[in-house]
């Protein structure tokens, strides 16, 4: 069975289209069959781009396993200084955010990849909506790669629902951060700031 955290180049394409509002501006995305939330930008992402769109990310951010896009495109919209890279698994995905950077004429370079750690520098933040479905351990992985990735000083921001593991979550990132912080919760999910 395809996930939309693997390589599903073979899984029937039916594209649709949709406007996204947030902060008076108004996003288009183009999405897919076997993409993550294709119809519509999940509650999740939007808590988390809620929640540090005004903060200060420093010069360099990583979505990483940003699906068609959603959280790397609007976060560049608010902070145009911001050199934001995307890094997804999925083909398909990568396709979609490729096309909907161009589509939202934001500036921002797109990695199908794997490993995060094969990437030729590190970054101030990296954004993260976990692929809850993937598992604990290629979830653990990527907090393990990302913390590797990050800047001295830098920021991993995840958004995690409660009921789906928010609280072990927490305890691994706090195996693996110097600081661990619960920044935001609303109707069940939770975004965790964790600082190197």
């Amino acid at each position: 069975m395809n996930h939309y955290f693997t390589d599903n180049k073979d899984l029937a394409s039916e594209r649709k289209e949709f406007d996204f509002y947030f902060d008076n501006e108004v996003f288009h995305f183009t999405t897919d069959n076997g993409v993550f939330s294709k119809d519509n930008v999940d509650f999740g992402s939007y808590v988390l781009i809620n929640t540090i769109y005004r903060k200060d990310l420093g010069k360099t951010l990583l979505d990483l396993g940003s699906g068609y896009g959603p959280i790397g495109i609007i976060l560049k919209r608010f902070n145009p200084q911001l050199d934001v890279e995307m890094a997804e698994v999925n083909p398909r995905a990568v396709e979609l955010s490729i096309l909907n950077c161009e589509n939202n004429k934001t500036d921002i370079r797109v990695h199908l990849c794997e490993d995060i750690t094969g990437l030729d520098h590190k970054f101030d933040t990296i954004v993260l909506n976990p692929p809850i479905r993937a598992g604990k351990a290629v979830i653990y992985d990527l907090y393990r790669k990302a913390g590797l990735m990050l800047n001295d000083g830098g920021h991993l921001y995840i958004v995690i629902r409660k009921a789906q593991g928010a609280g072990s979550s927490k305890k691994e990132l706090e195996t693996i951060f110097k600081t661990v912080n619960t920044v935001a919760a609303r109707k069940g999910y939770l975004v965790i700031d964790s600082c190197n």
